[in-house]
């Protein structure tokens, strides 16, 4: 009698079929399940972690991992691995990242989703910052009495100027401002998208509004004598410029303006402050949020997904600690 062959655990990185009972490979059959639980989250963000994922769609940890590895194996292919979250020396241990396919996004054009996918970022972990980030933002907002404005939102409300509905990039705030002596027009767009929190103060709903949030990875520079360059330093100009000028009043409608700053450690949060410190006068500024959260890279172990974005406090220079929720 011929012996057993042996078993063979398929990697996390291929795309080789699982084999059902029938010696076949395993084909998927989407559900509403996969639709409203894997699908929707990720045409919201581009990527996901697992825990993330499973936070939005709750049930059982175990089946959702199964299940997005059926999803991202031939013949289906809905569902993607992002080669790049290879790059962490961590990578065999971590939560894997997953993205839709064009197969995947397919599906949800079928269903009526008329939005589409972006290019590819050049930067993964960046992406996957701002990624979690809003997402962060999007769980909070399931405190009762708190609603989340999406950038969809935005666009359908009559508060926004009909004059930047119709702009090709209508995150993209123009602007102008004045350096050694030349006045300078461009615009600012942050990370993400547009959104808005409301939350009801006695009886009498509050609004905080924000472009978006600044994902910061470390790979530019805090402070930098070349305005042109992309730096901390141009866009905290830039945004100070978008205050003096009510340009979040023209540009989106917004009634406040605030701007969330993540950087990925408490020593660069400092310099970032510090910079902002000196730039306003010592005045420091109301409207810039500062947290910490941990780059794709780093050896330190990813916080599990939460609403801390929303529900925890925000630093900032020159008034006191801000939340969302309580200030």
């Amino acid at each position: 009698m011929p012996p057993t062959p042996a078993y063979r655990r398929k990697s996390r990185w291929d795309h080789t079929p699982l084999i059902g009972r029938d010696g076949r490979p395993a084909a998927a059959s989407i559900t509403q399940r996969d639709i409203d639980g894997i699908f929707k989250p990720l045409t919201r963000y581009r990527y996901l972690p697992v825990d993330y994922i499973h936070a939005f769609t709750g049930g059982s940890l175990d089946y959702l991992v199964n299940r997005l590895n059926l999803l991202a194996r031939e013949p289906n292919r809905y569902v993607n691995r992002p080669p790049q979250q290879r790059a962490n020396a961590g990578a065999n241990h971590r939560r894997l990242i997953y993205e839709l396919s064009e197969k995947g996004w397919a599906v949800m054009h079928e269903r009526g989703l008329t939005c589409q996918r972006g290019r590819a970022p050049a930067s993964f972990a960046h992406e996957l910052m701002a990624c979690e980030l809003m997402a962060s933002f999007d769980l909070g907002a399931r405190t009762p009495g708190v609603r989340l404005f999406t950038w969809t939102d935005i666009l359908q409300s009559p508060s926004l100027p009909e004059e930047t509905r119709h702009l090709p990039k209508p995150t993209n705030i123009p602007v102008t401002v004045e350096i050694d002596g030349k006045l300078i027009a461009t615009h600012i767009a942050a990370d993400g998208e547009p959104f808005g929190i409301e939350r009801v103060v006695d009886n009498q709903p509050v609004y905080f509004f924000c472009p978006g949030v600044e994902a910061d990875c470390a790979t530019e520079p805090v402070d930098t004598a070349d305005f042109q360059r992309s730096s901390l330093y141009r866009k905290f100009l830039l945004y100070l410029a978008v205050e003096a000028q009510g340009l979040y009043r023209k540009h989106f409608g917004f009634p406040s303006f605030y701007v969330p700053v993540v950087t990925t450690n408490p020593v660069r949060m400092v310099s970032m402050m510090t910079l902002l410190h000196r730039i306003t006068g010592g005045a420091g500024s109301r409207m810039f949020l500062f947290k910490t959260f941990p780059a794709f890279t780093s050896s330190q172990k990813p916080p599990p997904p939460s609403g801390q974005m929303l529900t925890g406090d925000w630093e900032r220079v020159g008034y006191p600690p801000f939340n969302f929720l309580t200030s």
